[in-house]
């Protein structure tokens, strides 16, 4: 009896957590729609400087994921907001979307398998 009510607690535990942390992975069309519903939502790109500088989208704020203070960047961002994370092609964002939820961030949307351009075909602002 014991060890079911300690198995109890601590699955009630995990999933509270998880839901605590939430991480999610989200296709072109559903991150932009999620984007644009969601109040107060960051827009974070993690391609490098030179990348962003050659196409952008205004709304977003670039942290280079290549940098070494790339955590200490991010520590910046405000943790109780919705980021959502881009890169060029989905590699950069994935890894980045990891250390965001170590680093405490509630809510991180990632785009999956996709990156700026395809962001900006949707027409994201």
């Amino acid at each position: 009896m014991k060890s079911f009510l300690l198995s109890c607690i601590l699955l009630t535990a995990v999933s509270c957590l998880n839901g605590v942390f939430a991480q999610t992975n989200l296709e072109t069309k559903a991150f932009v729609q999620k984007f644009k519903e969601t109040p107060k939502a960051q827009l974070l790109d993690v391609r490098t400087p030179n990348e962003w500088n050659a196409g952008k989208i205004e709304s977003s704020k670039c942290v280079n994921f290549m940098d070494a203070d790339f955590k200490q960047q991010v520590e910046k961002l405000d943790k109780s907001k919705p980021v959502f994370v881009y890169c060029a092609a989905g590699g950069r964002s994935a890894k980045a979307s990891k250390i965001l939820k170590e680093a405490g961030f509630k809510e991180i949307y990632n785009l999956q398998g996709a990156g700026y351009a395809d962001l900006a075909k949707e027409g994201i602002k």
